[in-house]
């Protein structure tokens, strides 16, 4: 009997710890549920709580905020390009004299309208008339005077006319002699009067196919700058075609090209390829009669994005006359100055035949400015034939381009060749 009663209680006591046991898991799984739920509430209020100061202190900032501000050269700049890309009041503007090179800092004024007649400029409106007027002069006394009108878009077809008049005064002109050799630097006087009539057919938006007519009045003097001697001091009409006097030229132009460049004014990738041929026929004069003819080649190739491009070009004036006939020197293919070799000075070099090639590498070194390497090769010679590779000019140097979003504004080349240092502004585009 004591057996089974020490059982039973043995039993008891086991279903007891049991019981115990159960019902502490039972509260522990409870206790940590609700920790569990608790806690989640907690996390996603503290989560909402953070969303709503995060999206407070956006709310705060964006009340803040102001549009930045543009510099005054940024401001400058984009008023100019927001300006029709000239200093101008209604139509009136100034401008740089457009001279070739050598007439040392210059100035004017011009007058441009656009599609007179018309409230709005359209380039594709039918038998649009644009009007340019303009006048400068030079601290070398060099001056300038030019008149422009353009008929384009004839009867809506891709056809456009131009009337042009334009009387130069160069009293300082360089000349060198004749050939690659020459260093016999003097000074002369051009003064001349071009009328020309042109007309261009564009059957696509790159190609142009055209022709012109010139009537050209030249006269050839004594030069005034100082510092080097008059030509008839050093040169005859023997050496110097011309220097005895000149007839009235008419020139005929034919002229083809292909441009596909993404800017005229400011270009980062594309071409520019143009043939002119040209006939210069002396009036009452066959002395002086010569053919010309003119290649121009320009290519540019971006390096991965905009900002990088290297800008390839090459130039060829290539002349030809009668036996009997001389080519007179203000028309002589010439190289030097800021157009082909920029270590040399504006028309170093003269001959019958002139071929010249340039490398430049641009990047952008600020938004509104380009740095450039540059080398530059050429050479004149009598005869095509007598082009020597060895014989190539060459001269190298560093650039800066200063532009708009839109427009080319200035540059500064600083050139050296093997007669030394040459810096050269301008204020056109190209090289």
């Amino acid at each position: 009997m004591r057996n089974d009663h020490g059982k039973s209680i043995a039993v008891e006591r086991a279903d007891m710890t049991r019981t115990l046991v159960t019902n502490v898991a039972a509260l522990i799984i409870t206790l940590s549920i609700g920790s569990a739920s608790n806690a989640s509430a907690q996390s996603q209020d503290d989560t909402a709580g953070r969303a709503k100061a995060l999206s407070t202190a956006r709310d705060q900032k964006s009340e803040q905020l102001t549009p930045p501000e543009r510099s005054l050269t940024e401001r400058a700049l984009y008023w100019y390009d927001n300006h029709d890309s000239r200093l101008s009041w209604r139509g009136l503007h100034v401008n740089m004299g457009n001279f070739s090179g050598g007439a040392g800092f210059a100035g004017g004024i011009g007058l441009t309208q656009r599609a007179i007649g018309q409230p709005v400029v359209d380039p594709y409106q039918p038998n649009r008339i644009d009007l340019d007027l303009s006048a400068g002069r030079s601290i070398s006394g060099y001056q300038r005077l030019a008149a422009r009108v353009d008929v384009l878009n004839i009867a809506g077809a891709p056809i456009n006319f131009a009337m042009s008049w334009r009387d130069d005064q160069m009293p300082q002109e360089d000349f060198y002699g004749i050939g690659p050799d020459a260093d016999h630097r003097v000074s002369y006087r051009l003064d001349t009067t071009d009328t020309t009539a042109a007309l261009e057919w564009k059957p696509l938006r790159q190609l142009s196919i055209g022709g012109a007519v010139a009537l050209l009045t030249p006269v050839v003097g004594p030069g005034t700058d100082g510092r080097y001697p008059s030509i008839e001091t050093t040169f005859d009409p023997a050496s110097a075609p011309g220097l005895n006097g000149l007839p009235e030229f008419l020139r005929t132009d034919a002229i083809v090209g292909f441009d596909w460049r993404d800017s005229s004014t400011h270009p980062r990738s594309g071409g520019n390829y143009q043939v002119t041929a040209s006939q210069y026929d002396g009036r009452h004069d066959t002395l002086n009669d010569f053919r010309r003819v003119d290649v121009q080649l320009q290519q540019i190739v971006p390096l991965g994005n905009r900002y990088r491009r290297v800008e390839l070009r090459a130039q060829a004036a290539l002349t030809d006359a009668d036996d009997t006939a001389r080519v007179p020197i203000i028309y002589l293919p010439a190289l030097g100055g800021l157009s082909t070799l920029r270590g040399f000075s504006n028309g170093r070099f003269r001959d019958r035949q002139a071929v010249s090639m340039s490398a430049e590498y641009q990047w952008e070194a600020w938004w509104a400015l380009d740095a450039a390497v540059f080398v530059d090769a050429g050479q004149v010679m009598n005869r095509l034939r007598d082009l020597e590779i060895g014989s190539f000019e060459t001269t190298y140097g560093i650039g800066f381009r200063l532009h708009s979003n839109d427009a080319f504004l200035a540059r500064l080349d600083l050139a050296y060749g093997r007669e030394g240092f040459m810096p050269y502004l301008g204020f056109k585009y190209g090289f």
